[in-house]
């Protein structure tokens, strides 16, 4: 019975992230709907625009790109992913993480979605969610250079100085950065 509660929670849980998920795209059609963009257009070369004008910060341009080739697949995980990232670099950070979620959940085996979904937590803020999500892609490929530089541009946390207070606590802050600066620590 207690099993069933709980699958019960979780199918209202995801239910309302569908929710949110069908309230964010409801202008978006589904494949092989009415485009607005030209029908002769490759989703992949839209893509591929996309990722040449996100590494050179033209933010709006690779936003449309990679919204356009959505668009037409709407069902590719790399375009909800890196549509989800130019999203959050934004500033819609809550459209994002959900884009980057849903990416992740249809292709689970492919480190630069857990990459993206990573970087939009930490650009929402969710520091925890953004290290599990980089240890996941870590799992899939040991080497990959990119995971590993984010990991360590995360950097290691130490336990706070008193165990019995919250980490935010402003005893607990003061103490480590006294520490820190002594270089006890």
């Amino acid at each position: 019975m207690h099993k069933e509660h709980g699958r019960e929670h979780d199918k209202g849980r995801d239910k309302e992230h569908e929710d949110l998920w069908v309230e964010r795209d409801r202008t978006l059609p589904r494949e092989g709907g009415d485009c607005p963009v030209g029908a002769d257009e490759d989703p992949e070369e839209l893509f591929k625009a996309g990722l040449f004008l996100l590494k050179r910060d033209k933010l709006p341009e690779a936003l449309a790109a990679f919204k356009k080739a959505l668009y037409l697949r709407d069902k590719d995980p790399r375009y909800m992913s890196y549509s989800g990232l130019a999203l959050a670099l934004t500033g819609k950070t809550k459209e994002a993480v959900l884009l980057c979620e849903r990416a992740v959940q249809k292709e689970f085996f492919r480190q630069e979605l857990f990459l993206n979904l990573g970087r939009v937590y930490l650009i929402s803020g969710n520091r925890r969610k953004a290290h599990t999500a980089f240890r996941k892609g870590m799992a899939l490929d040991r080497e990959n250079r990119l995971l590993r530089g984010e990991l360590e541009k995360m950097g290691i946390r130490r336990p706070p100085v008193f165990r019995f207070l919250d980490r935010n606590h402003p005893i607990n802050k003061w103490s480590g950065k006294m520490l820190h600066r002594l270089r006890l620590r």
